[in-house]
């Protein structure tokens, strides 16, 4: 599989609005408590690195991702305060969801499986420590 970046306008173009939309899930993941962010971030990046090498090194400077990616690069991991807030916060909202919504019985089941998937991703996760080095920045 090659996996340098594309010439093609078309595959470039393809390879682009990828990556957008994968930074629009990772929004989404962001608020909503079903999608992981991490992995569309990382998606996102590989997508830009395939079409548009100013998209990537615009990604990886960005103050949200740029720490984030450049650790998953450099370690392939999550630092372990990251991953226990996305924890937190998804167990929050979710349980607030399920107690304050009127959600059906199997609707609420869908949301848990949901969940789990989300939650599956996140516990999977290489665990850094807080105190590594930061990675180098990457672009």
């Amino acid at each position: 599989m090659d996996l340098r970046p594309t010439t093609h306008p078309v595959s470039g173009f393809l390879w682009v609005a990828g990556g957008w939309a994968s930074l629009v899930f990772a929004f989404a993941g962001a608020i909503l408590p079903v999608l992981p962010c991490t992995p569309f971030v990382i998606l996102a990046s590989f997508c830009f690195y395939r079409g548009s090498p100013r998209m990537h090194a615009w990604l990886h400077r960005s103050a949200w991702f740029g720490p984030m990616l450049d650790d998953w690069q450099q370690y392939r991991g999550v630092r372990r305060r990251m991953k226990y807030r996305a924890l937190f916060m998804v167990t929050v909202v979710v349980a607030c969801t399920l107690i304050y919504s009127n959600l059906t019985w199997w609707m609420q089941y869908v949301v848990l499986a949901g969940v789990s998937v989300g939650l599956y991703v996140i516990l999977t996760c290489r665990t850094l420590p807080d105190d590594t080095p930061r990675a180098p920045r990457s672009a």
